[in-house]
């Protein structure tokens, strides 16, 4: 399996639950024997990439373009969808946050996709994964697959993974 983490930063500063999010695909990639890479995207963010390098990847990938030094949802979007047809993900896992609510289902749509958001875990069970959401304001939660041909996208709850837990080791540079 194929796993694509896109990141999250403003102003050359990370989204903490990118780090979040990049521990997931760590452990996800480690069940299901598969290779991790990781984006980051915006405009002179290459030292924001060195140092995600530093971390237990495959790859590293960087998304840079002046048109992408502010945020705008049709700008990642474009710039996402290039990076996906080269990348080839089978899963694309993204922070949940409010940049994240506002792009990922558009993005996954113009794929003709669909999105599992806002996941407190998963599990791999007989070689499938299984993604948990709470549903109704937490009152109780739901185990969601992936229906159709990769890639699949999920956005992670902030909080539901421990940054703590990267895992370090050297990545190839992007």
């Amino acid at each position: 399996m194929k796993i694509l983490v896109i990141t999250e930063q403003r102003d050359a500063k990370w989204n903490s639950a990118s780090f979040e999010t990049l521990v997931a695909g760590q452990q996800i990639a480690a069940q299901t024997s598969g290779r991790l890479a990781a984006v980051v995207i915006g405009k002179g963010v290459r030292a924001l990439a060195d140092e995600l390098a530093a971390h237990k990847l495959d790859e590293v990938l960087l998304a840079e373009h002046d048109l992408l030094e502010r945020y705008t949802p049709d700008g990642f979007t474009i710039a996402l969808r290039q990076v996906i047809a080269q990348a080839a993900p089978d899963l694309v896992l993204l922070p949940h946050t409010y940049q994240v609510r506002d792009f990922a289902p558009k993005l996954a749509a113009s794929l003709g996709k669909g999105m599992i958001g806002d996941c407190i875990g998963y599990r791999h069970e007989n070689g499938k994964l299984i993604f948990v959401r709470q549903m109704f304001q937490g009152k109780t939660v739901a185990d969601v697959t992936f229906a159709g041909a990769a890639p699949w996208f999920a956005s992670l709850q902030s909080g539901a993974f421990r940054a703590d837990q990267i895992a370090r080791g050297a990545s190839p540079a992007p």
